[in-house]
């Protein structure tokens, strides 16, 4: 069954079986034995047991039709979730997330989820399921619990038909609520895959598609605001490897100061300084340029590798040509600036025995890790695009192709790790192995097959296959 622990003492005290005096913010236990108090959230004990959830007054009776203990747990929990009040709702999924967050070794979890307004749990049960799915997701990985994982899936497509009533209500649809479940299961698409591993492109696309039809000024402030930045980044990605032959929305002049948090720390922790959050601001609004490049670079580039009979019209090359060298200026400028926080990466050996690289980039605040890779990620697709469009690429740019291949793959120990690791590597790993060697390839493909265990997306189904020994590499 699901439950909490009786005891209100603080996790450690609770752990040790000793008796607690509750004083918060640190017990006197902990700072007795010189120890950081834990605090005193209450997280989930998945008890195999013998209880079932039964009718009052009634009696379960065991016989040969009764169910398993860890059916009994399911069915405990999914109607804690759907039939109860609201009220008990709210506090199930609270000692969801609370157990999450106690569970879950790497921070970076909780602070990816931090857009969430906890304060909303139980209003409405389309938000709670799709909260319920990620965190118990989450959890169950955490603690290699194939139970759990299995009931996150459950929760999930129950949730997943919520939403879709939700989108079809006269008014629902547009309810802060709504746009938050529909990112949650996006989320949930991301960590555990469903249908298939490129299934979270298309759910971004709807949320995409849900957020412009909500419109710009209803994500100026506020939760709405929050939501928007936090996944702005998956959402330029999908207008990349999804495309629809037109600019990503967020590029438009009307929703280009929605994208800005404009150091109101929405998203952000409060001891970042302003002049950061503008810095990461502008990464953003740069790279939701570059769609507009990929796409008809992309279009040019199988024509040539074709040889089609039809070749794209001269106009088409020119405007491409010039978006591009326009993009390349904006980011050049923009990583002058980057330069200015002073996180560049510095040389140490390589700590995996099967890097092909002895030496690798490590990166000490991962965020910016992540940045410099998407930098040089969407260098190399201007760099392309403008080879395609027979350009001379600008000379001050110091970057040849192969320096930023290098730069990316040697990075990915260090941005890679944790398990935001792949969130933060994905997009510019998938750019690099379009220009990266044979045997560097292969590597890729073993890196993504490790990936893709406790994040779905990075699976190596959706990538080219790998080129052959000896096959033309792009030249630098």
């Amino acid at each position: 069954m699901v439950g909490v622990p009786r005891s209100s003492g603080c996790q450690l005290c609770r752990k040790r079986r000793v008796k607690c005096d509750e004083v918060r913010p640190g017990c006197g236990n902990c700072r007795k034995y010189g120890v950081e108090c834990p605090g005193y959230e209450r997280g989930l004990k998945f008890i195999s047991g013998k209880h079932q959830v039964r009718q009052r007054g009634k009696r379960s009776e065991r016989g040969a039709g009764s169910s398993s203990p860890s059916d009994n747990a399911s069915h405990a929990a999914t109607a804690a979730l759907i039939a109860a009040p609201r009220p008990n709702r709210g506090e199930f999924i609270a000692t969801i997330i609370a157990t999450m967050r106690t569970n879950t070794s790497q921070s970076d979890v909780t602070g990816f989820l931090s857009w969430i307004e906890l304060g909303r749990l139980g209003t409405r049960a389309v938000l709670d399921g799709a909260m319920c799915s990620v965190a118990m997701h989450l959890v169950g990985k955490e603690m290699s619990d194939q139970t759990i994982i299995a009931h996150s899936r459950s929760v999930y497509g129950k949730s997943l038909s919520s939403l879709q009533a939700s989108l079809r209500h006269a008014t629902e649809w547009r309810s802060s609520e709504t746009l938050c479940a529909a990112m949650l299961l996006c989320v949930f698409e991301l960590f555990a895959g469903t249908a298939s591993p490129d299934t979270w492109l298309q759910h971004a696309r709807g949320v995409g598609t849900l957020m412009e039809q909500r419109g710009p000024a209803a994500h100026r402030e506020g939760w709405d605001a929050s939501m928007i930045l936090a996944l702005r980044g998956v959402l330029i990605m999908c207008d990349m490897f999804f495309p629809t032959g037109e600019a990503c929305f967020l590029s438009r002049p009307e929703w280009k100061p929605i994208i800005r948090d404009g150091g109101r720390h929405l998203i952000h922790p409060p001891q970042l300084p302003d002049r950061t959050i503008r810095i990461v601001d502008g990464f953003f609004e740069r790279l939701a340029e570059v769609p507009a490049v990929l796409a008809p670079a992309y279009v040019l580039r199988e024509s040539v590798t074709m040889g089609t009979a039809q070749q794209p019209e001269p106009e088409m090359i020119a405007a491409l040509a010039q978006r591009a060298m326009e993009c390349r200026r904006l980011f050049h400028a923009w990583f002058q600036e980057f330069k200015t926080l002073s996180v560049t990466p510095e040389e140490v050996p390589s700590n995996d025995p099967c890097s092909p690289f002895p030496v690798v980039l490590r990166h000490r605040v991962a965020w910016a890790g992540s940045m410099h890779m998407g930098y040089w990620a969407s260098i190399l697709i201007l760099q392309e695009a403008l080879a395609l469009c027979q350009c001379q690429w600008p000379e001050d740019s110091g970057e040849s192709r192969s320096e930023l291949v290098l730069n990316i793959l040697r990075s990915l120990e260090s941005v890679g790790s944790g398990t935001l690791g792949p969130y933060r590597v994905g997009f510019s790993v998938r750019i690099a192995y379009e220009f990266a060697s044979a045997e560097h390839q292969h590597w890729i493909l073993g890196l993504l097959d490790g990936f893709k265990k406790t994040y779905a997306a990075t699976d190596g189904a959706t990538y080219p296959r790998p080129r052959l020994d000896g096959e033309e590499e792009p030249p630098s």
